[in-house]
Protein backbone atom coordinates (compact mmCIF):
# COMPACT_ATOMS: atom_id res chain seq x y z
CA UNK A 1 0.00 0.00 0.00
CA UNK A 2 1.49 3.33 -1.06
CA UNK A 3 1.46 5.94 1.69
CA UNK A 4 -0.13 9.35 1.21
CA UNK A 5 2.16 12.23 0.34
CA UNK A 6 1.41 15.94 0.40
CA UNK A 7 3.47 19.05 -0.16
CA UNK A 8 2.56 22.72 -0.01
CA UNK A 9 3.09 24.97 -2.99
CA UNK A 10 6.04 27.34 -3.54
CA UNK A 11 7.72 27.12 -0.13
CA UNK A 12 11.49 27.37 0.08
CA UNK A 13 11.71 26.11 3.62
CA UNK A 14 12.61 23.33 6.00
CA UNK A 15 12.37 22.16 9.58
CA UNK A 16 14.55 21.45 12.61
CA UNK A 17 14.35 17.85 13.76
CA UNK A 18 16.61 15.34 15.51
CA UNK A 19 20.14 16.73 15.80
CA UNK A 20 20.22 18.50 12.46
CA UNK A 21 19.53 22.15 11.76
CA UNK A 22 17.35 22.91 8.77
CA UNK A 23 16.30 26.46 7.70
CA UNK A 24 12.63 27.18 8.21
CA UNK A 25 10.47 29.79 6.45
CA UNK A 26 8.52 32.40 8.41
CA UNK A 27 5.17 31.13 7.10
CA UNK A 28 5.81 27.46 7.81
CA UNK A 29 4.73 26.14 11.21
CA UNK A 30 5.50 22.46 11.03
CA UNK A 31 7.39 19.88 9.03
CA UNK A 32 4.18 17.96 8.37
CA UNK A 33 2.56 20.97 6.70
CA UNK A 34 5.37 21.22 4.18
CA UNK A 35 6.37 17.69 3.29
CA UNK A 36 4.29 14.90 4.85
CA UNK A 37 6.55 11.86 5.20
CA UNK A 38 5.86 9.27 7.88
CA UNK A 39 8.97 7.48 6.67
CA UNK A 40 11.84 9.98 6.44
CA UNK A 41 15.16 9.37 4.66
CA UNK A 42 18.10 8.59 6.93
CA UNK A 43 21.22 10.72 7.23
CA UNK A 44 21.87 13.87 5.26
CA UNK A 45 19.73 14.56 2.21
CA UNK A 46 18.22 17.34 0.12
CA UNK A 47 15.23 17.04 -2.22
CA UNK A 48 14.41 19.91 -4.59
CA UNK A 49 10.95 19.50 -6.12
CA UNK A 50 9.87 21.24 -9.33
CA UNK A 51 6.25 22.07 -10.24
CA UNK A 52 5.87 19.32 -12.83
CA UNK A 53 6.78 16.55 -10.39
CA UNK A 54 10.47 16.35 -11.28
CA UNK A 55 12.83 16.25 -8.28
CA UNK A 56 16.58 16.37 -7.72
CA UNK A 57 18.25 14.78 -4.72
CA UNK A 58 21.45 14.31 -2.78
CA UNK A 59 21.66 11.55 -0.18
CA UNK A 60 24.39 9.96 1.93
CA UNK A 61 22.19 6.88 2.58
CA UNK A 62 21.13 6.04 -0.96
CA UNK A 63 19.97 2.48 -0.21
CA UNK A 64 17.61 3.84 2.43
CA UNK A 65 16.58 6.70 0.11
CA UNK A 66 15.47 4.15 -2.50
CA UNK A 67 13.31 2.44 0.12
CA UNK A 68 11.57 5.77 0.81
CA UNK A 69 11.05 6.17 -2.94
CA UNK A 70 9.41 2.74 -3.16
CA UNK A 71 7.13 3.52 -0.22
CA UNK A 72 5.80 6.72 -1.79
CA UNK A 73 5.92 5.61 -5.45
CA UNK A 74 8.66 8.04 -6.39
CA UNK A 75 10.59 7.01 -9.47
CA UNK A 76 14.37 7.51 -9.58
CA UNK A 77 15.24 8.17 -13.23
CA UNK A 78 19.02 8.22 -12.86
CA UNK A 79 21.69 8.55 -10.18
CA UNK A 80 25.45 8.50 -9.79
CA UNK A 81 28.07 9.04 -7.06
CA UNK A 82 28.74 12.73 -6.40
CA UNK A 83 31.65 11.95 -4.08
CA UNK A 84 32.59 9.16 -1.65
CA UNK A 85 29.68 10.00 0.67
CA UNK A 86 26.87 11.37 -1.50
CA UNK A 87 24.71 10.04 -4.32
CA UNK A 88 23.15 12.61 -6.68
CA UNK A 89 20.21 11.98 -8.96
CA UNK A 90 16.92 12.95 -10.54
CA UNK A 91 13.43 11.46 -10.26
CA UNK A 92 9.68 12.00 -10.55
CA UNK A 93 6.87 12.03 -8.01
CA UNK A 94 3.12 12.72 -8.06
CA UNK A 95 2.58 16.00 -6.23
CA UNK A 96 -0.33 17.75 -7.91
CA UNK A 97 1.73 20.74 -9.01
CA UNK A 98 3.55 21.43 -5.75
CA UNK A 99 7.09 22.80 -5.58
CA UNK A 100 9.67 23.42 -2.87
CA UNK A 101 12.52 21.72 -1.08
CA UNK A 102 13.34 19.83 2.07
CA UNK A 103 16.54 18.50 3.59
CA UNK A 104 18.61 17.56 6.60
CA UNK A 105 22.27 18.32 7.30
CA UNK A 106 24.66 18.96 10.19
CA UNK A 107 24.57 22.70 9.56
CA UNK A 108 22.53 25.23 7.64
CA UNK A 109 25.66 26.13 5.65
CA UNK A 110 26.11 22.56 4.48
CA UNK A 111 22.41 22.26 3.64
CA UNK A 112 22.58 25.44 1.58
CA UNK A 113 25.64 24.09 -0.22
CA UNK A 114 23.82 20.84 -1.04
CA UNK A 115 20.90 22.76 -2.48
CA UNK A 116 23.23 24.94 -4.57
CA UNK A 117 24.89 21.81 -5.93
CA UNK A 118 21.54 20.45 -7.10
CA UNK A 119 20.46 23.74 -8.66
CA UNK A 120 23.80 24.09 -10.46
CA UNK A 121 23.76 20.47 -11.64
CA UNK A 122 20.18 20.31 -12.93
CA UNK A 123 18.73 23.82 -13.12
CA UNK A 124 21.47 25.64 -15.02
CA UNK A 125 19.38 26.00 -18.19
CA UNK A 126 21.41 23.46 -20.18
CA UNK A 127 19.68 20.20 -21.11
CA UNK A 128 22.16 17.36 -20.63
CA UNK A 129 19.88 14.36 -20.06
CA UNK A 130 19.29 11.59 -22.56
CA UNK A 131 15.48 11.87 -22.25
CA UNK A 132 12.99 14.75 -21.93
CA UNK A 133 10.98 14.92 -18.70
CA UNK A 134 7.95 17.01 -19.73
CA UNK A 135 4.98 16.23 -17.48
CA UNK A 136 2.16 18.10 -19.23
CA UNK A 137 0.44 17.25 -22.49
CA UNK A 138 1.69 19.26 -25.45
CA UNK A 139 -1.71 19.22 -27.11
CA UNK A 140 -4.69 17.18 -28.23
CA UNK A 141 -6.79 16.43 -31.28
CA UNK A 142 -10.13 14.75 -31.97
CA UNK A 143 -10.37 11.46 -33.83
CA UNK A 144 -13.69 9.75 -34.46
CA UNK A 145 -15.38 11.75 -31.71
CA UNK A 146 -12.75 11.01 -29.03
CA UNK A 147 -10.02 13.25 -27.65
CA UNK A 148 -6.41 12.16 -28.15
CA UNK A 149 -3.71 13.73 -25.97
CA UNK A 150 0.01 13.67 -26.71
CA UNK A 151 3.08 14.65 -24.70
CA UNK A 152 5.49 15.61 -27.50
CA UNK A 153 5.63 16.75 -31.09
CA UNK A 154 7.56 14.00 -32.85
CA UNK A 155 9.62 14.57 -35.99
CA UNK A 156 10.21 11.49 -38.18
CA UNK A 157 13.74 10.10 -38.36
CA UNK A 158 14.03 11.23 -41.99
CA UNK A 159 14.13 14.84 -40.78
CA UNK A 160 17.80 15.80 -40.69
CA UNK A 161 17.79 19.12 -38.84
CA UNK A 162 16.25 18.62 -35.41
CA UNK A 163 17.35 20.30 -32.19
CA UNK A 164 18.67 18.70 -29.01
CA UNK A 165 15.24 18.50 -27.39
CA UNK A 166 13.81 16.65 -30.38
CA UNK A 167 16.72 14.20 -30.23
CA UNK A 168 15.82 13.47 -26.60
CA UNK A 169 12.20 12.89 -27.61
CA UNK A 170 13.36 10.41 -30.26
CA UNK A 171 15.58 8.72 -27.68
CA UNK A 172 12.62 8.25 -25.34
CA UNK A 173 10.30 6.91 -28.04
CA UNK A 174 12.86 4.52 -29.53
CA UNK A 175 13.97 3.17 -26.16
CA UNK A 176 10.34 2.67 -25.16
CA UNK A 177 9.77 0.69 -28.36
CA UNK A 178 12.75 -1.50 -27.46
CA UNK A 179 11.24 -2.31 -24.05
CA UNK A 180 13.04 -2.49 -20.71
CA UNK A 181 13.36 0.24 -18.09
CA UNK A 182 11.76 2.93 -20.25
CA UNK A 183 8.30 1.47 -19.67
CA UNK A 184 8.30 2.59 -16.06
CA UNK A 185 9.67 6.04 -16.94
CA UNK A 186 7.00 6.58 -19.60
CA UNK A 187 4.33 5.37 -17.16
CA UNK A 188 5.44 7.95 -14.58
CA UNK A 189 5.50 10.73 -17.20
CA UNK A 190 2.00 9.84 -18.44
CA UNK A 191 0.62 9.55 -14.90
CA UNK A 192 1.82 13.09 -14.14
CA UNK A 193 0.43 14.40 -17.43
CA UNK A 194 -2.99 12.89 -16.77
CA UNK A 195 -3.38 14.75 -13.49
CA UNK A 196 -3.96 17.86 -15.62
CA UNK A 197 -6.92 16.52 -17.62
CA UNK A 198 -10.40 15.19 -16.87
CA UNK A 199 -10.68 11.76 -18.46
CA UNK A 200 -13.30 9.84 -16.44
CA UNK A 201 -15.60 10.16 -13.44
CA UNK A 202 -14.96 6.67 -12.07
CA UNK A 203 -11.45 5.15 -12.01
CA UNK A 204 -12.95 1.82 -10.93
CA UNK A 205 -14.87 1.74 -14.22
CA UNK A 206 -11.85 2.66 -16.33
CA UNK A 207 -9.42 0.37 -18.12
CA UNK A 208 -6.04 1.10 -19.73
CA UNK A 209 -5.52 -0.81 -22.99
CA UNK A 210 -2.47 -0.54 -25.27
CA UNK A 211 -3.06 -0.23 -29.01
CA UNK A 212 -1.50 -3.49 -30.22
CA UNK A 213 1.91 -3.52 -31.84
CA UNK A 214 2.41 -5.29 -35.16
CA UNK A 215 3.79 -8.49 -33.59
CA UNK A 216 3.34 -10.37 -30.31
CA UNK A 217 7.04 -9.98 -29.52
CA UNK A 218 6.84 -6.19 -29.85
CA UNK A 219 3.68 -6.21 -27.76
CA UNK A 220 5.44 -8.10 -24.96
CA UNK A 221 8.46 -5.80 -25.10
CA UNK A 222 6.65 -2.47 -25.03
CA UNK A 223 3.54 -2.62 -22.94
CA UNK A 224 3.43 -4.91 -19.87
CA UNK A 225 5.68 -2.74 -17.68
CA UNK A 226 3.92 0.47 -18.71
CA UNK A 227 0.44 -0.99 -18.23
CA UNK A 228 1.28 -2.43 -14.81
CA UNK A 229 2.69 0.80 -13.36
CA UNK A 230 0.44 3.31 -15.14
CA UNK A 231 -2.76 1.47 -14.20
CA UNK A 232 -1.55 1.31 -10.59
CA UNK A 233 -0.69 5.02 -10.46
CA UNK A 234 -3.98 6.02 -12.12
CA UNK A 235 -5.94 3.52 -10.00
CA UNK A 236 -7.55 2.00 -13.10
CA UNK A 237 -7.70 -1.56 -14.44
CA UNK A 238 -4.72 -3.03 -16.30
CA UNK A 239 -5.94 -4.07 -19.74
CA UNK A 240 -2.69 -5.43 -21.16
CA UNK A 241 -4.30 -8.85 -21.68
CA UNK A 242 -7.60 -7.52 -23.02
CA UNK A 243 -6.43 -7.76 -26.64
CA UNK A 244 -4.77 -10.80 -28.18
CA UNK A 245 -2.97 -10.64 -31.54
CA UNK A 246 -4.33 -13.60 -33.53
CA UNK A 247 -2.19 -13.08 -36.61
CA UNK A 248 0.87 -10.88 -36.76
CA UNK A 249 0.71 -8.12 -39.33
CA UNK A 250 2.96 -5.64 -41.06
CA UNK A 251 3.27 -2.26 -39.42
CA UNK A 252 0.40 -0.05 -40.53
CA UNK A 253 1.19 3.41 -39.17
CA UNK A 254 0.13 5.95 -41.77
CA UNK A 255 -1.58 3.34 -44.02
CA UNK A 256 -5.23 4.36 -43.92
CA UNK A 257 -6.71 1.61 -46.11
CA UNK A 258 -5.61 -1.31 -43.89
CA UNK A 259 -8.02 -3.05 -41.53
CA UNK A 260 -6.29 -2.89 -38.14
CA UNK A 261 -8.68 -4.85 -35.91
CA UNK A 262 -9.32 -7.89 -38.13
CA UNK A 263 -6.38 -9.82 -36.63
CA UNK A 264 -7.31 -9.07 -33.01
CA UNK A 265 -9.34 -10.88 -30.35
CA UNK A 266 -10.81 -8.51 -27.76
CA UNK A 267 -12.36 -9.58 -24.45
CA UNK A 268 -15.81 -8.02 -24.47
CA UNK A 269 -16.25 -8.49 -20.71
CA UNK A 270 -13.22 -6.23 -20.10
CA UNK A 271 -14.63 -3.43 -22.26
CA UNK A 272 -18.41 -3.46 -21.76
CA UNK A 273 -19.58 -0.59 -19.55
CA UNK A 274 -16.04 0.74 -19.12
CA UNK A 275 -14.26 4.01 -19.83
CA UNK A 276 -11.38 2.99 -22.09
CA UNK A 277 -7.95 4.65 -22.24
CA UNK A 278 -6.11 3.58 -25.40
CA UNK A 279 -2.34 4.10 -25.28
CA UNK A 280 0.31 4.03 -28.00
CA UNK A 281 3.77 5.48 -28.41
CA UNK A 282 3.21 7.58 -31.55
CA UNK A 283 0.08 8.98 -33.21
CA UNK A 284 0.54 9.34 -36.98
CA UNK A 285 -2.51 8.98 -39.22
CA UNK A 286 -4.79 7.99 -36.35
CA UNK A 287 -6.15 5.03 -38.32
CA UNK A 288 -5.32 2.40 -35.69
CA UNK A 289 -6.95 4.51 -32.98
CA UNK A 290 -10.02 5.25 -35.09
CA UNK A 291 -10.70 1.60 -35.90
CA UNK A 292 -9.98 0.35 -32.39
CA UNK A 293 -12.14 3.09 -30.86
CA UNK A 294 -15.03 2.07 -33.13
CA UNK A 295 -14.61 -1.56 -32.05
CA UNK A 296 -14.54 -0.62 -28.36
CA UNK A 297 -17.80 1.30 -28.71
CA UNK A 298 -19.37 -1.66 -30.54
CA UNK A 299 -18.38 -3.87 -27.59
CA UNK A 300 -20.18 -1.55 -25.16
CA UNK A 301 -17.53 0.87 -23.93
CA UNK A 302 -18.95 4.00 -22.25
CA UNK A 303 -16.21 6.27 -23.58
CA UNK A 304 -12.79 6.14 -25.24
CA UNK A 305 -9.83 8.53 -25.12
CA UNK A 306 -6.35 8.24 -26.62
CA UNK A 307 -3.03 8.89 -24.89
CA UNK A 308 0.20 9.09 -26.89
CA UNK A 309 3.82 9.77 -26.07
CA UNK A 310 4.28 11.64 -29.34
CA UNK A 311 2.31 12.95 -32.32
CA UNK A 312 4.07 12.93 -35.68
CA UNK A 313 4.47 16.43 -37.09
CA UNK A 314 3.06 16.72 -40.60
CA UNK A 315 5.87 18.40 -42.53
CA UNK A 316 3.48 19.31 -45.36
CA UNK A 317 1.15 21.43 -43.20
Amino acid sequence: MVEAFDMLVEYDSGMVFEDYKVPMGDDLRSFEEFFYLKRQPLGEFVIVLKEGGLFYFLSDHFCDFTEVCKKYDWYVISHQPFNKQLEIGIGMMNTGGSAGWIGRAESSERLSMYKDILVFSYDCGVETDFYPYDTTFKGYCEIGGSLCYYVHDYYPTRVQKIDGHQKRISNLIFRFKEGGHCGMLVAKIISLCMKNISYCDSPQQTILIPIPASTRERQRKRFPVLCYHLSKWLNVRDGFQTIWIDQEREQMKGISHKEVVSNLRIKKRDVQGMNVILFDDVLTSGQSFRQLRRKMMELGAKSVIGIFLGKTVDLHE
